[in-house]
């Protein structure tokens, strides 16, 4: 039996280890203790490999001498096969020999040790008066027939196999899969047949194990046996008890380990950026740092020097960088503001200096998700759990959590803010659960001279149907949403809202452009291109906008006022008919020579962005160049001639000259007219486009604001008030149980995720698009952090 030896000395080191320091751990003395310590966890694991294949040969040879006593002694009359060869059915192995205890021997003889060894033994019968000799083993039961037909084919029938199935599965010492096995004992006479035969049991895999035909070996092998699988079962439960102990051991200090070693090879990466300067025996390297940190880095140099016992100081200087070098992008974000900062960084990374839109995402995003998503109770639910995860961040932030519970921590405060914001929306819409709450009275009263309701206050003549003289104080009247022209209103109402808020957010990003413009001070964007882009925009859709609100603000119930015209029909008569205005379509007066004015300014501004830039740019490039000094190349002609700083031209001074010269002139970006006017067209024609485009993306917050309240509408209606009208309990019950479930599957996880999608998209496409990123050189800030390289771990 192999001995079981482990590192004492390092079992006890780490069993007494407490949680470690990281900066107290010496890398030397960690790779050898985990050199030690992974040679001990091999030994442990080769001990254990070697017990359990001899426990595994220990079963195998205790089920042979089980059941080939019952084949040698107990064996009933088998009608003989095809081969030649009889089979004993499972059913007479119900009582086995040896079954308990194993008989005591009678003459105390010790047993041998070669019956406890697999091996290749076979016994001549002296009770017979025959030489017979026999093997018997292990061999897998789906091997059998195979086996019994290839020893008569190799005999010539000359050969006697019986077999027994053990029941239970057992493990291969081979394999180490748990198997299901059969007893074999072949019967043969002759050396030749014992070859053949025993080359047969090799090539099938066939375990041969000795047994004895004297009974009083048997029952000394087979208490042997038995006692020795004992042993090695305490043995390999002691085996296993110190591996797990020695592994729960060392997992405790693993992750300080695992921090320590990416520490250090995270040091030896920004080690290894270094310039080594060999004249002056210095580290030379050049990073990035926020300017109002700098006295900060200078301070920690200060510390490593006195730490690291050095008397050369560090030497730490600001670097100007060159126009064509682009600082990378570091905004400062807190745990509230960290994640609006990732929605806006999904879209691609600021450029140096360039106006941070998530500023406005704070507001914006919750905002627009709120108005697809509009409900008090809905809301309410999502605020709760939001708050919940708050609460508990300081907890949840230690815990391990899963993928779905991660990503509602990492959103916890945009979920909140989207959860307020539906609320704020659910009260304007009037919608709790898609039922109307008459919070302040309905302004509204139907009589029986009508079937249309008046206001109350102004219901005087109620075939007039007069809307009420005060009306409801804050959001929808409770009344419209049992009225018949409810979907009529709200559908009104909603795509009205979204193109008003849509043109004001894309309105917001031109003048975001305008502000990057200034600060980088390009007054060809301001003038060339967040002119004509205003001009465009505010000609058009600005001008819907406009129209919107007079339509609001327009009593259209005044006697002698014309019926409300169609807003489309007139936007679609700015661009087909410009100057003309039919009647019905009249809101204001002059409003044909207004609606000329705006589409004589919406088409000069299509040119205004596409030609004037692309030729300022080229005629600033033709001036660059004329500006550019030259060397002269005909030396001849100005050899006695000195230029006015006392250099001769051509010489060596003049040269250097002009290499620095030059060498300022490489910076400038090679510029290739045609493909800035390409450049410019393509703008120009995507902004014109999507200002048509973007405006009915808009439409969108319509489109999901209506469908999250039908949905509403339809669970409330058809699983939870349709089995109340029934009376039955039973029915309320599953009732409102389909309702719970469908309103938290389907509207709180399902319809939110689409509503948060679809905001999304909004913000990078129609809002962001207009002044962030337009360059795409942006890179993000990425100091070393020993946090950040324990997190990308």
């Amino acid at each position: 039996t192999p001995e079981l030896t482990v590192d004492e000395s390092l079992l006890e080191s780490v069993r007494d280890e407490k949680t470690l320091d990281i900066d107290s751990i010496v890398l030397t003395d960690l790779e050898s203790q985990l050199a030690s310590g992974e040679t001990t966890m091999k030994m442990i694991l080769s001990n254990q490999e070697a017990l359990q294949a001899q426990f595994s040969s220990l079963n195998e040879l205790r089920a042979v001498l089980e059941r080939a006593t019952h084949l040698f002694y107990n064996a009933p009359q088998a009608k003989a096969t095809g081969y030649g060869s009889s089979v004993l059915e499972a059913a007479y192995l119900e009582e086995p020999m040896f079954v308990s205890e194993a008989p005591a021997s009678s003459s105390g003889a010790p047993v041998s040790e070669s019956l406890l060894r697999p091996g290749s033994a076979h016994f001549e019968t002296s009770s017979l008066g025959l030489l017979l000799s026999y093997y018997t083993g292990i061999i897998a039961t789906a091997q059998v027939p195979a086996f019994e037909r290839i020893l008569f084919r190799a005999t010539r029938g000359n050969c006697f196999a019986r077999f027994a199935e053990i029941h239970e599965p057992i493990l291969d010492p081979e394999t180490k899969q748990m198997m299901k096995k059969s007893v074999y004992l072949v019967f043969f006479s002759g050396v030749e047949a014992k070859n053949k035969i025993s080359k047969i049991c090799s090539a099938f895999g066939a375990t041969k194990y000795p047994f004895s035909e004297n009974e009083e070996e048997r029952n000394n092998a087979y208490a042997e046996c038995r006692r020795r699988i004992h042993d090695l079962d305490l043995i390999l439960a002691q085996t296993k008890s110190t591996r797990i102990e020695t592994l729960k051991s060392i997992q405790k200090n693993l992750p300080v380990w695992k921090d320590k070693v990416l520490r250090e090879k995270a040091v030896f990466h920004s080690l290894n950026l270094l310039n080594y300067d060999t004249s002056g025996r210095l580290f030379i390297g050049e990073a990035w740092c926020p300017s109002d940190e700098v006295e900060d880095v200078r301070s920690a140099l200060e510390r490593g020097r006195i730490r690291a016992r050095v008397s050369v100081d560090s030497i730490l200087e600001r670097k100007s960088h060159g126009h064509k070098t682009h600082p990378p992008t570091h905004f400062r974000t807190n745990r509230f503001t960290a994640v609006f900062q990732g929605i806006v960084e999904s879209y691609g990374i600021a450029s140096y200096k360039e106006l941070n839109p998530a500023i406005f995402t704070v507001i914006s995003f919750p905002f627009l998700f709120a108005v697809m998503f509009g409900d008090i109770g809905h809301g309410i639910i999502m605020t709760a759990v939001a708050a919940y995860v708050v609460s508990q961040e300081k907890k949840l932030a230690k815990s391990k959590l899963d993928e779905m519970m991660e990503t509602v921590f990492d959103g916890r405060y945009i979920i909140l803010l989207m959860g307020l914001f539906s609320i704020f929306t659910g009260f304007i819409y009037n919608e709790f659960f898609a039922l109307p709450l008459d919070l302040f009275t309905s302004r509204w009263k139907y009589t029986a001279a009508s079937t249309m309701a008046c206001g109350i206050d102004n219901c005087m003549n109620p075939d007039q149907v007069l809307p009420p003289l005060s009306p409801y104080p804050f959001g929808f009247d409770p009344i419209w949403k049992s009225s018949q022209t409810a979907l009529l209103f709200f559908n009104s109402y909603k795509m009205k809202l979204s193109v008003v808020l849509g043109v004001s957010q894309m309105v917001m990003g031109i003048v975001c452009s305008y502000s990057n413009a200034k600060y980088f001070k390009e007054p060809v964007d301001i003038w060339y291109v967040f002119v004509p882009q205003m001009i465009f925009m505010n000609a058009t859709f600005g001008y819907l906008v406009f129209l919107i609100f007079l339509k609001w603000l327009t009593d259209w119930n005044a006697p002698g006022a014309a019926p409300a015209p169609d807003l489309k029909a007139i936007l679609i008569g700015l661009f087909m008919s410009p100057g003309s205005v039919p009647p019905e379509l009249q809101m204001y007066p002059f409003q044909a020579q207004v609606q000329l004015i705006l589409f004589v300014l919406a088409l000069v501004a299509v040119p205004w962005m596409l030609i004037p830039k692309p030729m300022i740019l080229k005629a600033r490039h033709e001036a660059r160049m004329s500006k550019k000094y030259r060397l002269i190349d005909d030396k001849s002609e100005v050899s006695a001639l000195l230029e006015p700083s006392g250099v001769l031209p051509g010489s060596s001074e003049q040269g250097k000259l002009a290499g620095e010269e030059y060498s300022a002139e490489e910076d400038e970006e090679e510029f290739d007219f045609s493909e800035v006017l390409v450049h410019q067209m393509i703008h120009t024609i995507e902004f014109v486009l999507g200002a048509v485009s973007n405006t009915a993306s808009y439409l969108r917050l319509w489109a999901l604001s209506l469908a999250h309240a039908e949905l509403s509408d339809v669970f409330l209606e058809k699983l939870l008030i349709m089995t109340m009208d029934t009376g039955n309990p039973i029915a309320i019950a599953i009732g409102f149980v389909l309702w719970a479930g469908a309103t938290i599957g389907v509207l709180m996880l399902m319809e939110s995720l689409s509503a948060f999608l679809h905001a999304l998209r909004l913000h990078w496409v129609e809002f962001q698009n207009k002044f962030y990123n337009m360059h795409g050189d942006g890179v993000k800030f990425e100091p070393f952090s020993y946090t950040s390289i324990g997190a990308d771990a």
